[in-house]
């Protein structure tokens, strides 16, 4: 049962805040219940905690100089106090999961490296039922937080379960009032920007997330009106070079998402009427995203058009970020440009630009070192890489010829260079191209080496829009035994 309503009035001086009062339904505490869930979820937390013991204050550094620097979702400083002196309120759900997804860095400590490291999944499996046994009874922002690190975690390959998880927080979010902008409410300065922090990077899930696993946004833009943060407001006086550096990349990455969220609402539209926008149109969409890369300075605009200054935190992952918005752009052109000018995908000229883009991944991957591949990414950003390499693929069977192809070529580099990330630096964003397209590139290449009918009828331009299935199909006969599997 709901209890008394509260209503949260904005300061009164500044006449720029919403009309209304913000009005929120206060819940009675579940006693027992209550008691119960955290119980369980401290009991979870204390098992991982004794099992990481011996370095669990070099796991928090790590997480630090990896995650957070990068995704700031904690002040540091006010963090590290808590944990010192007041750590019982902090939620035994939120560390346990801040545990579970540091542990992924566990090679980049030369302290750590060198001992064995936990049982990764057995620790997630009890961060999760940590998080699930506050979600039950005592959920609050902390749950989302936990909720943003499980899906932070790495590997990611539960796609459905992520999704439920990204639900669960978008709907706490917004039961919270995340969702509007806390700039001119009578909170301190360190709630509104702890707030717009939180938001914006559930905003970031909630948009990337839809790219990857082929799913609707959850938060559309007209139901909220949190701005970008400010980088400044990211780090202290005493901060790093490093440290400055990240949180102006984390800001740039958080308005690219904006980009991306725009072209998500011509990907999943229903109807013509969305063509009828001026981002509908494939000028409306290139305005996008070169007023993005206007608004950076010098260094972040070398950084995301030319590739160069990647050794900092979150350079990388915000890279690669761009090039992936770059392709859906070309893509989202692409397509409509085929349905008002009814001609073929390989007739426009965004598929020769969509091609250069995937060219432009697969080069980006090639360059990558230790450093990086070690370095933070998010998750989601593999999907990207899958996404290049199968556009390639369909490129190199729209042309006349297999052989020596281009496109091919490229895909095949693609492959070959997660391969060795993979291998060299345990790598994990390279798992999803590599389950999808190897077997895939194998068939094809094999289908290149003598002549037989198959080969002869691959000397015809194939349908741009075939799936990984269909092009299963088309080399069944290569494959002995074995078939492609589809993405989950």
């Amino acid at each position: 049962m709901y209890g008394r309503t509260v209503r949260f009035h904005p300061n009164s001086y500044n006449s720029s805040g919403p009309s209304r009062p913000i009005v929120f339904n206060t819940i009675p505490k579940r006693g027992s219940r209550e008691a119960e869930g955290r119980a369980l979820a401290a009991s979870e937390c204390a098992s991982i905690e004794k099992t990481i013991e011996p370095y669990r204050d070099e796991l928090t550094n790590l997480f630090f100089e990896k995650m957070n620097i990068s995704f700031p979702i904690f002040d540091e400083s006010l963090f590290r106090r808590l944990l010192a002196t007041q750590k019982e309120k902090i939620s035994p759900g939120l560390l346990a999961t801040l545990y579970g997804n540091t542990l992924t860095y566990w090679d980049s400590s030369p302290r750590l490296r060198v001992l064995q490291c936990p049982d990764h999944y057995s620790i997630w499996i009890q961060a999760e039922n940590a998080m699930t046994a506050e979600f039950k009874c005592t959920p609050g922002i902390s749950t989302i937080i936990s909720i943003i690190l499980n899906l932070s975690g790495r590997p990611s390959s539960h796609m459905l379960g992520n999704g439920g998880l990204l639900g669960m927080a978008v709907a706490l979010a917004n039961a919270f009032g995340l969702n509007r902008d806390p700039t001119v409410w009578n909170l301190s300065p360190t709630e509104k920007k702890f707030r717009i922090r939180i938001w914006r990077i559930l905003l970031v899930y909630d948009r990337w997330c839809s790219l990857a696993y082929g799913t609707p946004p959850l938060i559309h833009r007209t139901q909220h009106d949190v701005p970008a943060p400010a980088a400044e407001d990211l780090y202290s006086p005493c901060s790093s070079t490093d440290q400055i550096a990240a949180a102006h990349c984390f800001v740039a990455f958080t308005t690219l998402t904006d980009v991306l969220g725009h072209c998500l609402e011509l990907v999943y539209r229903l109807g013509n009427d969305f063509s009828k926008k001026p981002e509908g149109s494939p000028l409306g969409l290139e305005n996008l995203l070169t007023h993005w890369e206007d608004s950076l300075s010098d260094s972040l605009r070398r950084l995301v058009i030319r590739g160069t200054g990647l050794a900092g935190p979150g350079a990388a992952n915000l890279r690669l970020a761009y090039l992936s918005v770059k392709l859906v752009v070309r893509r989202c052109q692409l397509d409509l440009d085929r349905a008002s000018l009814q001609i073929n995908d390989v007739d426009s000229l965004y598929y020769i630009q969509a091609r250069r883009v995937s060219e432009e991944i697969v080069d980006f991957v090639r360059e990558l070192d230790e450093t990086h591949c070690r370095d933070f990414w998010i998750p989601l950003n593999a999907y990207s890489l899958t996404s290049a390499t199968t556009f390639l693929m369909r490129s190199a069977l729209t042309s006349k010829g297999l052989v020596r192809n281009p496109s091919l070529q490229l895909a095949k580099a693609m492959i070959d260079a997660l391969r060795s990330l993979r291998h060299d630096y345990a790598w994990d964003l390279a798992d999803n191209c590599l389950s999808n397209c190897s077997d895939l590139m194998e068939k094809i290449e094999a289908a290149c080496q003598g002549p037989s009918s198959n080969t002869m009828e691959l000397q015809e331009p194939m349908p741009m829009d075939m799936d990984i299935a269909a092009l299963n199909g088309l080399f069944s006969e290569f494959t002995g035994n074995y078939f492609l599997d589809t993405a989950d």
